[in-house]
């Protein structure tokens, strides 16, 4: 026999009532993928960050872009060149994080490539907790060993967010060693990118 505890309306109201919803700021659990495929809309809000899913709208900061790679870097590791433009600029997300492990690690991780040498201080930048190139330096390790249509336009999406080409020469000038390889290049690139620009 069912026993009925009297219960006042509005608890009962209360607790049938919807919690509040909470932002997604970061990658959806595979529960939750479950339940929200669909193909037209999952394009359009989610965007594939190494192999998760992140919500585009979290990627229009610098910070929502460093903690959506957060959980693929291996601790103490630098973002290093076309990674950490990306972080600073957006644009289309990157197959493969570029770091500088300390002590010159290797990782065996598919999308990570590491780089050996350490970064001058002031050629850094902490984001969310995280070691990263300036967006200066990234522009000039591009310009210097990336391809040449992503090395012209590592300099111009510098130039967009306000570097000037002398910020870009003097950074260009801390590559120093076997980080001087491609420096003329990235030289040349520089002045005929800024050409006019102080």
């Amino acid at each position: 026999m069912t026993h009925f505890v009297p219960v006042p309306g509005h608890a009962a109201v209360a607790h049938l009532s919807a919690r509040p919803l909470s932002p997604v700021l970061g990658t959806l659990p595979p529960q939750d993928m479950e339940v929200l495929r669909c193909v037209g809309l999952d394009t359009r809000l989610l965007v594939n960050i190494l192999g998760n899913l992140q919500p585009a709208d979290t990627l229009r900061s610098t910070e929502g872009r460093m903690r959506a790679i957060a959980a693929a870097l291996p601790c103490r590791g630098v973002l290093l060149a076309s990674t950490a433009l990306w972080v600073h600029v957006g644009g289309p997300p990157p197959d493969s994080l570029e770091v500088s492990l300390p002590g010159g690690r290797r990782s065996r991780l598919p999308y990570l490539v590491t780089r050996r040498g350490r970064l001058p201080h002031c050629d850094t930048t902490v984001i969310g907790g995280i070691t990263c190139a300036t967006i200066a330096r990234a522009a000039v390790d591009i310009a210097r060993l990336g391809p040449p249509v992503q090395a012209v336009q590592a300099i111009m999406a510098a130039r967009d967010h306000g570097v000037s080409r002398v910020r870009l020469l003097l950074t260009l000038n801390h590559c120093r060693g076997a980080a001087s390889r491609g420096c003329p290049r990235a030289q040349h690139i520089i002045e005929e990118v800024m050409a006019g620009a102080s």
